[in-house]
């Protein structure tokens, strides 16, 4: 059996698809709320609370989530947070005021940083020890491709039919992911709990990849967070669902171009090619005036992006001990937190002095930083973990966690 076969279990094949459909639900969320906000007579200055209050949830909570998965039945611990994920969407609808919808949000943020974090954990549970990296790789790319085309399912959902009705088809999307977990079926062995420690919730080999992948999230956040207000003031507003589109094909394409190459360990160029894309693509938008600049950004977004985010996730599961990957996990997950809200900040905050365009070029130093860091440290640091991990693996095959 080829170790594609051996990725591509049953189990693994369907919570690829799970996670796939949680991530669309959660991001073609995003451009329904503040449509949804302004129909119920929210005031637009309320509108940027309710959507980034989710954002405090999701940091503070993220300790607690490692912690969970690590300390109880990983399989349970996913099955409930989805369900508890799942309602959030019916919320908007039941409760239209602000300090509900703001409630809603910190809910919403609380149970999808479990969800998030958890499926990453069981995809690396159900992986041959040995091909976790490759299969994780595989798996990471569920989140690109849900931020991207998230975005773009939400809007041509909202402007085909009602809020409510968009609220209740993202709905009926968590629930089909809850009906396809219930086949996963994953059996743990009853584990002994440690007390609850903070120092112990974040998992401390994880940071050099965290904080590598900080950077690298800072710009994503400035395009993610900005990219329709730049689109409405180029006049491109037309054409901004099809950026997201372009972003997919081309993550996509880089998995296609280069998932032999990182199968074999050769992660160094990957990961320079991709930072030069996105460096050079970022440069590009002051003076981005059309359409088809705009399509073009998106492929070569996506292209780097389809690249660096599958790679570092693997990264961070293939070099961590089964027990310790739920704390692993959220530890890293941090890295998109922090990266994405610093670029939608600073962003925010230059768009005023130089407009967003310019904003974009200079989110753009973050990637030599990250660069630096990568070239200077963490490239030895994982090549090292790697190493101890499948030594170990090699010795103690049995050792894996899971029955």
């Amino acid at each position: 059996m080829s170790s594609t076969e051996k990725i591509w279990n049953r189990r693994f094949l369907l919570l690829f698809l799970i996670n796939l459909l949680v991530l669309a639900a959660f991001y073609a969320s995003i451009p329904l709320i503040p449509v949804f906000c302004c129909e119920v007579g929210i005031a637009a200055s309320r509108i940027g609370i309710v959507l980034t209050s989710m954002s405090l949830t999701t940091i503070f909570f993220r300790p607690a989530v490692g912690y969970l998965l690590d300390n109880y039945n990983r399989y349970a611990v996913y099955f409930v947070f989805l369900t508890l994920f799942a309602l959030s969407f019916p919320a908007f609808i039941v409760f239209p005021v602000f300090g509900f919808l703001m409630a809603v949000r910190l809910f919403m943020g609380a149970v999808y940083s479990v969800c998030a974090s958890a499926a990453m954990t069981l995809a690396g549970d159900v992986l041959p020890p040995l091909a976790v990296t490759k299969g994780i790789s595989r798996f990471a790319l569920t989140v690109s491709i849900g931020m991207a085309f998230g975005p773009f399912f939400g809007i041509q959902i909202q402007n085909r039919m009602s809020s409510r009705a968009a609220f209740l088809t993202v709905f009926a999307m968590t629930v089909a992911a809850l009906i396809l977990l219930a086949f996963v079926r994953i059996a743990y062995p009853k584990k002994k709990r440690r007390p609850f420690s903070l120092r112990q919730t974040l998992h401390r080999p994880s940071f050099p990849f965290t904080f590598n992948m900080t950077f690298f999230m800072i710009p994503y956040g400035a395009v993610i967070a900005y990219s329709a207000i730049l689109a409405q003031e180029k006049n491109l507003s037309g054409v901004l669902p099809y950026f997201y589109i372009c972003l997919v094909a081309g993550m996509l394409s880089s998995k296609l171009s280069t998932q032999k190459a990182i199968d074999a360990g050769h992660h160094r160029i990957p990961v320079y090619v991709s930072i030069l894309v996105l460096t050079a693509t970022m440069l590009t938008f002051p003076v981005l005036e059309t359409g088809r600049h705009l399509l073009i950004a998106g492929y070569l977004f996506g292209l780097g992006y389809g690249i660096l985010q599958p790679l570092f996730q693997s990264f961070v599961t293939g070099t961590t001990e089964p027990p310790f990957r739920g704390a692993a996990n959220a530890t890293y997950m941090l890295s998109y937190d922090i990266g994405i809200g610093l670029g939608a900040l600073l962003t925010g905050f230059l768009s005023e002095q130089i407009g967003i365009a310019r904003s974009f070029a200079v989110t753009a130093a973050a990637f030599p930083v990250g660069a630096l860091v990568y070239a200077l440290y963490c490239d030895r640091y994982y090549r090292i973990r790697k190493d101890l991990y499948d030594e170990a693996e090699k010795e103690a095959p049995a050792a894996s966690g899971r029955r």
